[in-house]
C-alpha cells in the first residue's frame, strides 16, 4: 500500500477536554447556583449525549443547538446561560488538552512523505481551535462534519478529505478511538482504519504504517 495520507480523529484521538466534563459543567451550574454534582453531571451527561447521537442529531453550525439540551439534561436544570457559559468555554485552547505524543509521533510520520489531516464530528468552533493551536502548520488538512454538512462513518466525509489532500482513499489511513465513526466509516469509503486506544497508544503507528507499506 501506497501510504501517502494520514488522517487522525480530533476529540478523544488527538486532543481531549482538559477535566472531565462533569467538574466543568458542574462548576459551571454552581455559578448559577444551581446544585450540581459532578459525578451525577457526568453520568447525565454521557446519557444524553449517547440518546441524541443514537437519535440522529447532529453538530451543525456553531452547535448549540446540539449542545444546549444535552447541557440542560446533565445539570437538570433548563438555564440558557449555562449554555453559554460552557458554549464559550470550549472556544478556548485552555479547557483542551492537544496529545503531545501524537503530534511527535505524527511529525515522524509525515517525516517520510505523509500529508496529515484531521477528520472530525464537530460543530464549527473545531476551526477557531484548529488555528488557535497552530494545527494548521502539522495538518494541512481540515475537515470538520459541520463545514461538509456530513458526519462520520458517512463515506462522503473521507472522500472529501482524501480530495482535499489530493491523493485516492486506497492511499490513506484514518486513525480514532470509534471503532463505527472511524474505523469501520474509512473502511467503507476505502481508507484503511486504525483503532487509536490507550493500549496500542501512538508509538506503534510508524509501524503499523510501515507494515502496511509492505504488506497491502
Amino acid at each position: 500500500m501506497n501510504v501517502r495520507a494520514c488522517f487522525v480523529d480530533a476529540a478523544g484521538t488527538l486532543m481531549k477536554p482538559r477535566e472531565p466534563v462533569g467538574i466543568t459543567y458542574a462548576r459551571a451550574a454552581r455559578l448559577r447556583g444551581i446544585d450540581a454534582d459532578p459525578v451525577v453531571v457526568e453520568a447525565r451527561f454521557r446519557a444524553s449525549f449517547k440518546a441524541h447521537a443514537d437519535r440522529g442529531h447532529r453538530q451543525q453550525g456553531d452547535g448549540r443547538a446540539f449542545w444546549s439540551p444535552i447541557v440542560k439534561e446533565a445539570i437538570n436544570a433548563d438555564d440558557d446561560v449555562v449554555v453559554e457559559l460552557l458554549w464559550a468555554h470550549y472556544l478556548e485552547p485552555r479547557a483542551w488538552w492537544v496529545d503531545v505524543t501524537a503530534l511527535a509521533v505524527l511529525g515522524q510520520v509525515a517525516r517520510t512523505g505523509v500529508k496529515l489531516g484531521i477528520i472530525s464530528n464537530w460543530d464549527t468552533r473545531l476551526r477557531t481551535l484548529y488555528n488557535r493551536f497552530a494545527l494548521d502548520r502539522m495538518f494541512p488538512v481540515l475537515v470538520c462534519s459541520a463545514e461538509v454538512d456530513v458526519d462520520k462513518p458517512d463515506p462522503e466525509i473521507f472522500r472529501v478529505a482524501c480530495n482535499a489532500a489530493g491523493v485516492s482513499p486506497s492511499e490513506a489511513v484514518h486513525v480514532g478511538d470509534d471503532p463505527e465513526n472511524d474505523v469501520a466509516g474509512a473502511n467503507s469509503a476505502g481508507l484503511v482504519g486504525l483503532l487509536h486506544d490507550e493500549e496500542i497508544g501512538w508509538d506503534a503507528l510508524p509501524e503499523r504504517i510501515a507494515r502496511l507499506r509492505r504488506f497491502r
